[in-house]
């Protein structure tokens, strides 16, 4: 950066200050977040030649309704606006390279598994003090999606803009993730094959020298849990409870091999599993659903023939979560990690017994075939209040 540059740089970091804009600070993992964008070359890299990422931000202006639709790079102090669509020339050019203290899209760095959506800039806490800038640019709506690299870092955002307060609808909201994640694809291109997840069939994952992950930014996650299991020990001989669980267990996995799920692991009596991963299936979160309704259906036939041997029943609940996850290998065996896993946890900890517990996150998906009743606001531990649906049908 030149010295006129430099001076307007810091000129604009003063104004930003001065009119109330308050920095992100310390976002996490910033300082790995910083080697992804040396490893991919992203501060650098030329946008603008590749019309891949040209059609990316048209069909996200076309998609949302949105004049403006921008990629921009996040680096230490500065935002790069690597490509834009339905900005001047003049605009474009004073946008090049802005002070990361006075942009919108730093809030993403807070939150980087999350879209952030600010519907009125001039009334959102954050932003504002934006409108007391002396270049102001009038934006009145923005929606920034992260651009997550496959380990977990956000390099920047897939942004929208409008003049006007606005809304996104679920399937825009989608879009843009789904474009986003397109983005980081081409950027990344070529580090890890199609079809499969990071470490997989790896020596490196076999040695167990190195956990090796990727990022997901839509997976659905389910957790079933037998309730009163401790009751359960004490009552049934030590041969018997292993029989019985495994013979569950086996079922579980025909049922989760017939949706396409992923089983993820056993812990005691707890089962896990995942949807969307590695293949990225838009229907995951039905599919999961499908196979949670299908488990305890096959719980309860399974307690009918105990009930009529006069064995003791094993009710089970089973909670699904929709969100962002690492999915690898650590040690040869895969796993998923993220707090959209925490949040499966809570909701089967917090449901009950024979029902299927779904997040407002995973209901978002589902259409009008799916009944569902609302539970309400539940308190999900060290989660706070969620509101929580019981899924009972899919037609």
């Amino acid at each position: 950066m030149d010295a006129v540059k430099q001076e307007k740089f810091e000129q604009a970091k003063a104004q930003g200050l001065e009119a109330g804009i308050v920095p992100v600070s310390n976002p996490p993992d910033e300082e790995q977040r910083l080697d992804e964008l040396k490893r991919l070359g992203l501060v650098e890299k030329d946008f603008e030649s590749d019309r891949r990422f040209n059609n990316v931000t048209q069909i996200a202006s076309y998609l949302t309704e949105c004049p403006v639709s921008v990629i921009n790079i996040l680096s230490n102090d500065s935002q790069f606006c690597k490509l834009s669509s339905g900005v001047d020339v003049e605009t474009k050019e004073r946008l090049k390279q802005t002070p990361r203290d006075t942009s919108i899209c730093q809030y993403v760095l807070a939150t980087p598994g999350e879209q952030l959506i600010i519907e009125d800039i001039d009334e959102d806490e954050r932003t504002r003090n934006f409108q007391n800038m002396p270049s102001a640019s009038g934006i009145r709506f923005y929606a920034g999606t992260p651009l997550v690299s496959s380990r977990g870092y956000a390099l920047g955002t897939l942004c929208v803009v409008d003049f006007e307060p606005s809304k996104l609808v679920h399937g825009q909201k989608e879009g843009l993730r789904l474009l986003s994640d397109q983005v980081v694809t081409l950027l990344e291109q070529g580090d890890v094959p199609a079809g499969r997840v990071a470490g997989e069939n790896d020596s490196e994952a076999d040695t167990g020298t190195e956990a090796k992950g990727e990022y997901f930014s839509s997976a659905s996650i389910m957790f079933t849990d037998f309730v009163g299991f401790t009751r359960l020990v004490e009552q049934i001989q030590p041969g018997e409870l292993l029989d019985t669980l495994n013979t569950f267990f086996k079922g579980f996995d025909q049922i989760t091999a017939k949706h396409r799920l992923k089983k993820v692991k056993t812990i005691g009596d707890a089962y896990m599993c995942v949807g969307g991963v590695p293949e990225g299936r838009p229907t995951h979160i039905r599919d999961t659903c499908a196979a949670a309704l299908d488990l305890v259906q096959f719980v309860e036939g399974s307690n009918i023939q105990h009930r009529t041997l006069g064995k003791p029943e094993w009710p089970i609940r089973v909670g699904i979560h929709t969100g962002p996850v690492i999915a690898g290998y650590s040690g040869g065996t895969f796993d998923v990690w993220g707090d959209a896993v925490n949040i499966a946890a809570r909701m089967e900890a917090s449901g009950e017994a024979g029902k299927v517990h779904i997040s407002e996150a995973s209901r978002a998906f589902l259409d009008r075939s799916a009944e569902v009743v609302e539970r309400g606001q539940t308190d999900l531990k060290n989660k706070g209040a969620m509101t929580t649906f019981f899924l009972e049908k899919l037609t």
